[in-house]
């Protein structure tokens, strides 16, 4: 008897050309292992082995507004007008994670074939929103200060691009921290465009040696601008919460978009993140203690990359955030290196999904010092290392 063939389902174009997460799938596969994991842009769990949450109240099982509860959002703009922002409670959402503010930016402005302006590299999940609605994405190299707003200007002209991202503090995943200078140099060129900016400041607590400048958004004067902030990185990245503080034209679509998406963020945790932020002076003296456990990591990290790294790539300290940037001196194919690795029980992040352009890029990795206890940090790297040379030949050299 012959079998039917069933019928495919119909689903939707735009996921023909869409590629999942590099980063979750290594995640995923490290789970519940005895790995040293360099690879996410995971938090250090021992900051909160001894936490004590809040009682949530009955009030918050209730459904609630979709703009997010007000004390939070009261706390998430003045803390984004401390930074010089023109932030106000009115015009702030409360998301589920900064991921949610991408996913909402992407549907506001993109449609399939819109120009979109990224750094080069950039954050790989914020390519991965705008790859799904089918942008035309436009990469911009970085310097030690940032893009160049010269060459912003050329392609701006060139393209017309609606909406530039930029990840102007701590950058994931280059550390790069735009000087005062460039920022100010890139909001005059994004206002002569009315290019909207889509900026994303996760990491600008996570400061090593001086606060990061004010964000490029507070020196707009015309531009539309819409700026994100998350708790993910410095209180708990399991409540999955995030805001979105954007001008005063945008703030009505967007909230529109919100209710859409998931009719509003997860109220139990946004209970327990305003209980956590509401009293200044020990959320201040908690950023200090996190801020001085990151440094001692990072500058392990960077004595153990001198010792085992140094001929083998070129490197800038990271001022801030939660990243190491390797550019290596030899080509080698990194999808083996990390097979081998994980064959180790070493985890950490190839540079290529960070690139819009997969096949034209440098040949790069990134290395997370947050994560990986002290006592191990030491020995993952020089697996890493020792794979790295024995790829390019360098024990034969």
């Amino acid at each position: 008897m012959n079998s039917l063939e069933c019928p495919k389902a119909s689903l939707a174009r735009r996921l023909n050309n869409f590629s999942g997460s590099v980063a979750r799938d290594i995640l995923s596969r490290t789970q519940n292992k005895e790995i040293i994991s360099f690879a996410g842009g995971l938090p250090d769990a021992s900051l909160w082995e001894d936490l004590v949450l809040p009682t949530v109240p009955p009030a918050a099982y209730q459904y609630g507004p979709s703009e997010g509860e007000m004390p939070l959002r009261q706390i998430m703009a003045d803390r984004a007008s401390a930074f010089g922002l023109d932030a106000e409670a009115s015009r702030t959402l409360i998301t589920s994670g900064s991921q949610q503010g991408l996913d909402l930016a992407a549907k506001l402005v993109i449609e399939p074939g819109t120009p979109v302006l990224v750094e080069a590299p950039t954050y790989l999940a914020a390519l991965q929103v705008f790859q799904l609605f089918e942008a035309d994405i436009q990469s911009l190299p970085l310097d030690t200060e940032g893009i160049d707003a010269a060459v912003l200007d050329r392609y701006l002209e060139q393209t017309k691009a609606p909406l530039a991202y930029l990840n102007p503090s701590f950058q994931n995943p280059s550390g790069c921290c735009y000087s005062l200078e460039r920022r100010r140099e890139i909001a005059e060129v994004l206002d002569r465009h009315a290019t909207i900016l889509l900026e994303d400041d996760p990491y600008r607590d996570l400061s090593y040696e001086s606060d990061a400048p004010p964000p490029i958004a507070s020196f707009l004067k015309n531009t539309p601008w819409i700026y994100l902030s998350s708790v993910s990185k410095t209180l708990i990245p399991g409540l999955r919460l995030g805001s979105l503080i954007c001008s005063e034209e945008l703030f009505p679509s967007l909230l529109k978009l919100k209710q859409a998406a998931d009719l509003h963020s997860n109220r139990p945790a946004q209970f327990i993140a305003t209980e956590l932020l509401s009293d200044a002076q020990k959320n201040a003296e908690r950023i200090e203690k996190l801020r001085s456990h990151y440094q001692q990591k990072r500058d392990l990290m960077e004595s153990t990359l001198r010792a085992d790294f140094k001929s083998l790539a070129d490197w800038k300290k990271p001022s801030g955030g939660m990243f190491f940037w390797l550019t290596l001196k030899d080509r080698v194919d990194l999808s083996e290196t990390l097979e081998e690795c994980l064959k180790q029980n070493v985890a950490f992040m190839p540079g290529s999904p960070f690139f819009a352009h997969k096949n034209d890029h440098p040949c790069c990795i990134r290395l997370n010092f947050s994560l990986v206890s002290r006592e191990k940090l030491e020995n993952g790297t020089r697996v890493i290392s020792r794979v790295i040379k024995s790829q390019s030949g360098y024990y034969s050299k």
